[in-house]
């Protein structure tokens, strides 16, 4: 249900015939959507059955901001769903209790559709439009609490709003901090990287696209029903974002199907995800000096100590860029690797709320509120909240697609009670494949 049509604009945004829907979802203070999805996951997952008695509320209630509360606006890394990414801190009581939440997924994330193409094209997908997507639809989400009368420009938010950007996102928030330097309170990078890929990742990404499109060829030419993703792409990104350590299976999972079905199974292949995802690696360039010094927000980077992506920790060299930043706070965790919000979860969170001033928070909220918030959205939604929550419940579309003991294992627990399982023919199940079915899909990762 919460999704927002951006306006066409061509002079930020590309698009095809098709506008850019983008989906996002919010939790108040008073209303915590992840919060609530997190402890009343098997009732959501019931709700989804064709078996249980939960059925989805008719309503279409949505959450509405709540303007005593200051925003904190997500923005996921590359590749991965805003859910998936940030599910601690979606569902920390403490942020949950002090703040707006904002969730949104940019083009080609979660369940926000790839990026339209137009062809041939004169501009690719790059940083600024990245950025530009945001802010529109910032504009969009807050235009209800605006003035009526109020002027075409930025956009205030009278207790503050603050970004807080996994890895490349990291330099999409200083761009739109640089472009509504009055609008934002704070950034918060965690996960960051160089505003310049380094040779060595340049190349490696040379070398997962070649791979990438011998896979597209030979499933497109032979039609095999055993399609798989290359193991070294899998093993490349797991050892980036984890280094020594292992990602959790959900969350591998999901990220192997979702490269699966947009890089390898779609039709047009690389060329309908290069602006989801290569180009910006290859094309994105520093910001110029006068947008850096526009920077005048606080600034925060959180990064770990070791497994790198590269030769030496860069949280200092990011914070550095930004000379008229008006606080500014490195943070490196110790003994973690890169993706904090998922390895380090709860050391991210402590670092955000001190940076923001919040002590831990238990206050009550009303369940009953956030549980009719969280029945009013599509199925499609609630799904994608118990595959982030309850991955457990929905063993056939998250789990380790090479582990059938494991399988077997999750799904003979889901079956011990039917309020806590999906139908075994529920449409969901398959919806990872898009058109195709679920028997079509066999996606490696070790």
């Amino acid at each position: 249900m919460p999704f927002l049509t951006l306006p066409s604009d061509d002079s930020q945004l590309r698009y095809a015939d098709d506008p850019i829907v983008l989906h996002y979802l919010v939790s108040t203070p008073e209303c915590r959507t992840f919060a609530a999805a997190q402890t009343h996951a098997s009732k959501l997952a019931a709700s989804l059955s064709s078996s249980s008695n939960l059925a989805a509320s008719d309503s279409k209630r949505e959450v509405k901001l709540d303007a005593r509360y200051p925003i904190v606006l997500f923005l996921p890394s590359e590749c991965f769903s805003v859910a998936h990414l940030f599910a601690d801190q979606l569902s920390d009581s403490t942020l949950s209790a002090h703040f707006n939440l904002v969730a949104v997924d940019p083009r080609g994330h979660g369940l926000t559709r790839e990026v339209p193409i137009r062809d041939p094209s004169t501009r690719k997908y790059d940083l600024d439009i990245k950025a530009a997507d945001v802010l529109a639809f910032i504009r969009l989400l807050l235009s209800p609490y605006q003035p009526a009368n109020g002027k075409e420009g930025e956009i205030r938010w009278a207790k503050g709003i603050h970004i807080l950007a996994c890895s490349m996102s990291g330099l999409v928030a200083a761009r739109m901090a640089a472009q509504w330097p009055d609008t934002f309170t704070s950034i918060m990078i965690t996960s960051p990287i160089l505003e310049l890929e380094s040779p060595f990742m340049v190349e490696s990404f040379q070398g997962i696209k070649e791979l990438l499109t011998e896979s597209w060829h030979q499933q497109h030419s032979q039609r095999s029903n055993d399609v798989r993703l290359p193991g070294e792409v899998v093993q490349g990104f797991t050892f980036r974002w984890a280094g020594s350590e292992t990602i959790p299976a959900h969350i591998a999972s999901y990220l192997s199907r979702t490269w699966l079905e947009r890089l390898v199974l779609h039709h047009q292949g690389l060329e309908a995800a290069r602006d989801w995802w290569f180009d910006l690696y290859w094309l994105r360039k520093p910001m110029p000096e006068s947008a850096r010094c526009a920077v005048r927000c606080d600034l925060l980077v959180v990064e770990g100590d070791r497994d790198l992506p590269y030769d030496r920790n860069v949280a200092d060299d990011i914070a550095a860029l930004f000379p008229n930043a008006r606080l500014v706070h490195v943070h490196k965790v110790p003994r973690a690797p890169f993706l904090l919000s998922v390895k380090r979860p709860s050391q991210l969170t402590d670092a955000l709320c001190s940076f923001l001033g919040v002590q831990p928070d238990t206050s009550a909220y009303s369940e009953d509120a956030s549980m009719d918030a969280l029945m009013a959205l599509e199925e499609d939604e609630r799904f994608e909240l118990v595959k982030v929550y309850a991955p457990q419940l929905v063993p056939d579309s998250d789990s380790d697609a090479d582990s059938d003991d494991d399988q077997d294992e999750e799904q003979a627990e889901s079956d011990t009670d039917p309020e806590e399982a999906f139908d075994s023919h529920h449409p969901l199940r398959t919806k990872r494949a898009g058109p195709l079915h679920a028997d079509r899909v066999h996606a490696q990762h070790t």
